[in-house]
């Protein structure tokens, strides 16, 4: 069974560090859950959240060239909705109105104070 990003995976935690821990996976292989990845909480100690023996579920993050699974215990987050796209003609268009608007304000503004001082 190969291994690939994005699988969720049961396991056994087989040993706690202080940087994370690490799980046995049902195929045999191991991984590391980093602190990090533990819990979508701060996590100041890793017994904090699992011990020794304690079954889990992953989901593998990576899979490195050296063959190292990294993997998550954080629920997933859910897909961001595509952006709409930018119509850079309208965008443009409005700037310059907009500015053109702003420009005319100021030009009179300018003026009035220009009176007033004379």
């Amino acid at each position: 069974m190969s291994i690939t990003a994005g699988q969720k995976l049961n396991g056994k935690i087989t040993s706690v560090k202080k940087f994370g821990a690490f799980v046995e996976l049902e195929n045999g292989k191991s991984g590391l859950v980093h602190i990090s990845e533990l819990s979508d909480k701060f996590v100041e100690k890793v017994e904090d959240v699992v011990s020794v023996g304690q079954e889990v579920t992953v989901r593998v993050k990576e899979v490195t060239a050296e063959g190292k699974i990294n993997l998550s215990m954080k629920p997933e987050r859910p897909a961001r909705p595509p952006r709409p796209a930018l119509d850079m003609d309208k965008a443009i268009t409005n700037f310059l109105k907009e500015s053109d608007e702003k420009q005319t304000t100021l030009k009179k503004n300018m003026k009035s104070q220009r009176r007033r001082s004379n």
